[in-house]
């Protein structure tokens, strides 16, 4: 791994791969509908959308067209906390598609024509994620347990979306899109001396730009309560969610591996007593979410009208037991054995590597070490497992649900079990 930070504040990291074809590379700035105000709730992600719609020296079309002659897998995505612009190649073509990589981020033109035709497309995205009810519970849920910008919706509204331009936009990048906040990760085929090449080439106004310290993520409480958005969806979806740990915090292989014994996979415990036992749902997760400044853990249920109250009533039951009795020596051992295998899965996959180097780096500085993470999970415990498990399942937490109208009252009958 090589890692190279410049006077700029720009950060980039290598992770050399000789047995590898490709290289995968990706562009992260720290931040995302978190950073929003409601005046401006969405911009990150009409950003990330317009980034590709034509630079100075390229139109959406040649953008897409040179990335589709390389062969390449291109996009991008926006998050709470940040936003990211990613190719994959074949090793020869590396150069040509950092090129117009680094074309679309440094120099994209926001004509008014691409910004209209745009805008329609992004209100078309937000009317379809309306109808997908896991999509509207995660965005009720987030509003529910974050009073603060953490609560907001990354599409943003419709009203918002209707009116950004590209004073907006500007406004927006100059405030955000720093040198200081930016990580540029390449994994694959290439040395560290090409890439650095590459980013100085390419990135060299970033670079050689002055260092503005960036804006950071200001404290988010968690808020237990209740919330919903009720639409007659053919199947309702649940999510009950608890304060939990940041990113920073030692225990965070800790929290994964009591997803992996509560909900992560066909063996978990929900998915063994909702699906396999009583037959209730299709589908039944955990979810833990770790920030720079905040996290939540969630168990998330899909399942028809009918069963929504007795599915309730089953998670209410496995998270008691969770939180009273503990799990066993058996569960967190294999526990620990699939953190590993994903650790080392992970390695293995470019895109997977880039994610995980890019995200980490931006949201608390650090550079991820996989041989680490296999030793601090080597080291976790019963004790740890169960001290944590009671320590996130006692508290109240938050509730959000979409679907349906129910004759009763979900919040009631998660507290009454």
């Amino acid at each position: 791994m090589t890692v190279k930070k410049y006077d700029s504040g720009l950060s980039v990291l290598i992770e050399e791969n000789r047995a590898l074809r490709s290289v995968a590379v990706g562009i992260m700035v720290g931040t995302g509908s978190g950073y929003e105000t409601p005046e401006n709730n969405g911009i990150s992600h009409f950003i990330e959308h317009m980034q590709f719609k034509g630079t100075e020296k390229r139109s959406a079309r040649q953008i897409a067209g040179e990335f589709d002659a390389a062969g390449a897998v291109f996009n991008a995505y926006t998050s709470k906390e940040y936003t990211c612009f990613y190719f994959k190649s074949i090793d020869e073509k590396t150069v040509e598609c950092f090129d117009v990589l680094s074309d679309l981020f440094l120099h994209s033109a926001f004509e008014k024509a691409e910004l209209d035709r745009e805008r329609s497309v992004i209100l078309e995205e937000i009317n379809m994620s309306k109808d997908e009810p896991d999509g509207v519970c995660y965005d009720v849920l987030f509003g529910t347990m974050y009073g603060g910008s953490l609560g907001m919706e990354i599409l943003g509204s419709k009203s918002n979306v209707e009116r950004f331009g590209k004073t907006d936009i500007l406004g927006y990048k100059d405030k955000h899109y720093l040198p200081s906040n930016t990580t540029v990760a390449f994994v694959g085929n290439i040395s560290a001396a090409e890439a650095l090449a590459l980013v100085d080439d390419k990135l060299g106004e970033l670079a050689a730009a002055r260092f503005v310290s960036p804006v950071k993520l200001g404290r988010q409480d968690f808020r237990s309560g209740y919330g919903e958005y009720i639409k007659d969806f053919e199947q309702s979806e649940m999510s009950i969610a608890f304060p939990a740990l940041d990113i920073r915090d030692d225990r965070v292989p800790v929290l994964s591996a009591l997803d992996c014994i509560a909900g992560s996979g066909m063996s978990s415990r929900m998915f063994q007593r909702l699906r396999e036992q009583l037959g209730l749902v299709y589908s039944v997760y955990t979810a833990p979410f770790v920030g720079s400044v905040c996290g939540a853990m969630s168990v998330c249920v899909n399942a028809s009208p009918a069963n929504v109250e007795k599915s309730i009533v089953a998670v209410r039951e496995e998270l008691n037991k969770l939180a009273t009795d503990g799990v066993t020596e058996a569960e967190v051992e294999k526990a620990k054995t699939q953190l590993k295998v994903n650790a080392v899965f992970g390695k293995e996959n470019p895109m997977t590597i880039l994610n995980t180097l890019m995200r980490r780096h931006t949201l608390c500085g650090e550079v991820y070490d996989v041989d680490k993470l296999l030793a601090r999970i080597d080291k976790i415990t019963v004790s740890d497992v169960n001290a944590l498990a009671k320590e996130i399942f006692t508290q109240k937490p938050a509730i959000a649900y979409a679907g349906k109208k129910q004759r009763y009252n979900i919040e009631s009958v998660y507290y009454n079990v």
